[in-house]
């Protein structure tokens, strides 16, 4: 039988942290969803579950065929990879070939068998997957989408008992999300699921959530765990006033009895002076009463302790939970000013309508359409980065462009946190900076960590923050700026978009998001 567990699992960073210690997991469920925020280790637990990484304590595991997906492998984004190659169809490409030129070799009729229907097979499959049916383009041709779509294709056409998926709807739009959602309904064995993304979520049977704390267990979908967790941090939050209240309520009683304690010694010494009772039977009372307040003492001084311990116990689980912030500069300027034009643009290689917009400061502008349809050629031809296309775009003379994508361009690895913010925003003093990397929680000397050791959604919030803060305000060009976000992150950089009055073009295909932020107009694209 298929199974997959841990015991005790435990990993270590290089710099000493344990970024997890004892998890305990066991995939029970048909489908089970996993949440956690940025930097959490869910991606590490995912290695350490493939036998990829190495537990630094604990162990995992294996029973049965595990496969995995990860999100756009360099080796079909950079290398010569045909889509023929990838599907492991060359074989019989090259035997069915070389038959229908006269060769009469028996190994080529052994290598096709019975799909002699191979080619227009595989190309209708493609035309369902929406790529083109070309069985010799490169792979590395492919939008992300695609490529995610024919990653996820193998997968669930392999006799795999188990699949592990990290995040594989990132670059899926809403036709693309739905052809996934279906494919999981129908898979007959195990599926453990990483994902920020909530129409996925809502599918599942169970989540776990990772935190610094462990795991934690939910029986049923998103809504359900959302609703839980809820009521879980409430209770948190009861038990901290509980705790708190109790500490006061001891500190008080340990004034009381020392109260006490000093007017019964005082009353006495009055006696002791007035004589009205022998020195051996005051000294032995004395004695007496002196050991009763120690021992009263020591079990008040016990019980404040303990308290203490648990409620500092509890504040430490209230800063893990506790929402993170995010950043974006808040600056005056008129609504009046145009910052792009956008008249009869009609992109390269694009079968949709020419486009015609404006856009002035203040607003918040959605792009919306199918995956391959030229979202973000549009937003880089709008930076300056081509100009594949017909008709004009200018953007106002005084005003810049930041063009934000998913794959972190923007940001220098080697560099660190600190230095990356300073550097781009130059006006910035170090306090300040500091101030704001605490907000999206990188304090004290984690601010000196690379830029190459943070996690995709500990990125995209740093670049927010940069490209927030850079003087102008610049018009923000966000190319699915919540792909690599986990849920409570997306949340919050909603709100600060919300909150942002500087002008921005969005997209995204979380549908929750875009809901979240309060967007002025939308551009479709088909």
């Amino acid at each position: 039988m298929p199974a997959l567990f841990t015991h005790q699992l435990s990993f270590q960073l290089d710099n000493g942290d344990w970024l997890f210690k004892n998890l305990n997991f066991s995939l029970n469920d048909r489908l089970t969803g996993m949440v956690g925020r940025n930097g959490a280790g869910k991606s590490v637990f995912l290695s350490l579950l493939l036998g990829r990484l190495s537990p630094t304590q604990g162990n995992a595991t294996r029973q049965g065929k595990i496969l995995s997906y990860s999100q756009l492998p360099s080796s079909l984004l950079h290398e010569d990879t045909s889509i023929a190659d990838y599907l492991g169809i060359n074989k019989k490409l090259d035997a069915l070939k070389a038959i229908e030129q006269g060769r009469c070799d028996p190994k080529d009729f052994e290598v096709i068998g019975d799909d002699w229907d191979i080619i227009p097979r595989t190309e209708q499959t493609l035309k369902t997957l929406r790529i083109k049916p070309d069985l010799n383009a490169y792979c590395r041709t492919l939008s992300g989408g695609q490529l995610a779509m024919l990653q996820l294709h193998v997968l669930f056409e392999s006799n795999a008992e188990i699949l592990l998926l990290d995040e594989p709807s990132n670059h899926l739009d809403s036709i693309a999300k739905q052809w996934l959602i279906k494919k999981l309904s129908h898979f007959e064995g195990q599926v453990l699921l990483i994902s920020h993304d909530r129409a996925l979520l809502r599918h599942v049977d169970a989540i776990y959530q990772l935190t610094s704390l462990g795991l934690l267990y939910f029986k049923g979908n998103y809504d359900t765990y959302l609703a839980q967790s809820t009521a879980q941090t409430e209770a948190l939050d009861r038990q901290i006033i509980h705790a708190k209240s109790e500490q006061k309520r001891l500190e008080r009683q340990a004034q009381t009895n020392k109260e006490k304690a000093q007017q019964r010694e005082a009353q006495g010494n009055r006696k002791r002076k007035s004589g009205s009772q022998p020195k051996i039977l005051m000294d032995a009372m004395k004695e007496s009463a002196g050991q009763s307040l120690g021992a009263k003492v020591t079990n008040q001084d016990n019980l404040m302790a303990s308290n203490q311990a648990k409620l500092q116990r509890l504040k430490q689980q209230k800063e893990i939970l506790k929402p993170q912030a995010m950043y974006l500069q808040q600056t005056e300027s008129s609504k009046k000013k145009t910052l792009l034009q956008v008249e009869n643009c009609q992109l390269a290689h694009s079968s949709g309508k020419p486009m015609s917009f404006t856009i002035n400061q203040t607003e918040r502008w959605y792009i919306s359409g199918p995956n391959g349809c030229g979202k973000s050629t549009l937003l880089k031809a709008i930076h300056g980065a081509h100009a594949n296309y017909e008709g004009s775009i200018r953007v106002n003379g005084s005003t810049s462009t930041v063009y934000l994508d998913q794959h972190f361009g923007l940001l220098k690895l080697e560099s660190t946190i600190l230095d990356s913010l300073m550097t781009t925003c130059h006006e910035l003093a170090e306090s300040d900076a500091r101030i704001l990397l605490a907000g999206i929680g990188f304090r004290r000397d984690s601010v000196y960590r690379k830029v190459a050791y943070l996690s995709g959604g500990e990125k995209m919030k740093l670049a927010m923050l940069m490209v927030s803060h850079i003087k102008g305000p610049p018009l923000l060009l966000l190319d699915e700026p919540d792909n690599h976000l986990d849920i409570e992150s997306k949340q919050i950089l909603a709100t600060a978009l919300n909150n942002y009055r500087g002008a921005f073009i969005l997209i995204s295909h979380d549908q929750d998001f875009v809901r979240e932020t309060e967007l002025n107009k939308v551009v479709t694209m088909t």
